[in-house]
């Protein structure tokens, strides 16, 4: 077996499968299921924004009664389809961008320029057998880091739920890596996806122990679609602002991602009211946040939290305190945290 490493650019490469000079082998295809609009949608843009995507793979073989060679697609049909279906201008763009809304004919000449000229990166397996296609794979896997649970998740789930989420997450990483939620490493790992899931999960159903069997359920019941994906991003959006501005707490104790999940949940509770937490903390109307009363609340519960490494005993808020010691994550610490975060918004911490 010989593997050449090359790239072509789409227009060459969408030609061809038009030709049908490179052609999709179902046998070879690891999920039945077609990419849903989110997904192509982010394919095209990654393209149109010039990020690298994933290689493809291509197995050659030559027919020996037309003797006409073939190259099939072992790995990246699905990303092929796509580029294809906006090569040839049947894939409208959705989601939040740029060219939402767009078809390939509809871009501006730089970026139809930019599109069809993008370099793919393309393995051509040549004299290949089965057998040593599927090494291949098995061999590269081994070598790969063992996905966590919410990598798994990704890669699993292409629906609406999932999309929200990675676009979600794009828009704040970085805020989330400078305010000290998460380090670069975590953010790799996808950690700022997994908390925003279960911050949205928690808005629409309430707050509960950390499950992946819970969350895997969440993203399989919004698989088609997420309808309350304006609401939640509003509400994201709003408790990111009052994240962004309050400095003083950034890169803190009450920045740690435990914390960040409770606060989050109050500052949109306190902000807007959110019916799947009333009974932890019951608001009658929607309230003003006063930084100057705010932030001395919140530094007073950091600096409690703080204390946890002094061993300090009675203090006044010491159930706050024990639900950030351990077991940060069970629902009656999780509850207790979100209880005290709100007293501190609403400034009825004693």
């Amino acid at each position: 077996m010989q593997v050449i490493p090359t790239t072509m650019t789409v227009t060459e490469y969408c030609n061809q499968m038009l030709r049908n000079d490179i052609v999709v082998n179902t046998e070879y295809q690891r999920s039945p299921k077609v990419w849903p609009a989110a997904a192509r949608s982010y394919l095209i843009d990654t393209i149109l924004y010039s990020y690298p995507v994933p290689k493809i793979s291509l197995y050659q073989r030559t027919d020996l009664r037309t003797r006409q060679t073939i190259k099939e697609i072992v790995d990246g049909q699905q990303r092929s389809v796509a580029i294809r279906d906006f090569f040839t201008d049947e894939l409208p763009l959705s989601g939040r961008t740029d060219f939402a809304g767009k078809r390939y004919s509809q871009l501006d000449e730089e970026n139809q320029r930019r599109f069809i000229d993008y370099q793919l990166s393309v393995d051509i397996f040549v004299s290949a057998t089965d057998s040593e296609i599927r090494q291949v794979f098995r061999r590269i896997n081994s070598y790969n880091v063992p996905l966590n649970y919410q990598e798994t998740r990704h890669a699993v789930n292409q629906g609406a739920f999932k999309w929200f989420v990675v676009g979600i997450s794009e828009r704040y990483s970085q805020v989330m890596k400078d305010i000290g939620i998460f380090s670069e490493n975590q953010l790799s790992r996808m950690s700022d996806t997994e908390l925003m899931a279960d911050v949205i999960m928690a808005m629409t159903d309430g707050i509960a122990t950390a499950s992946k069997t819970k969350l895997d359920k969440y993203y399989e019941g919004r698989e088609k679609d997420f309808a309350q994906a304006k609401d939640v991003q509003s509400y994201i959006d709003t408790a990111f602002t009052f994240l962004i501005d309050w400095n003083e707490l950034h890169k803190g104790s009450l920045m740690r991602p435990y914390n960040v999940y409770a606060l989050m949940l109050a500052l949109i509770h306190c902000s807007i009211g959110l019916p799947s937490l009333d009974k932890l903390y019951h608001t009658t109307s929607a309230t003003k946040l006063d930084r100057n009363i705010v932030l001395p609340n919140l530094s007073n519960l950091a600096a409690a939290v703080d204390e946890i490494q002094q061993n300090h005993k009675n203090h006044k808020w010491q159930e706050f305190i024990d639900a950030c010691k351990s077991a940060t994550n069970t629902i009656n610490n999780r509850g207790t945290r979100f209880r005290y975060f709100c007293m501190a918004l609403q400034d009825e911490l004693m």
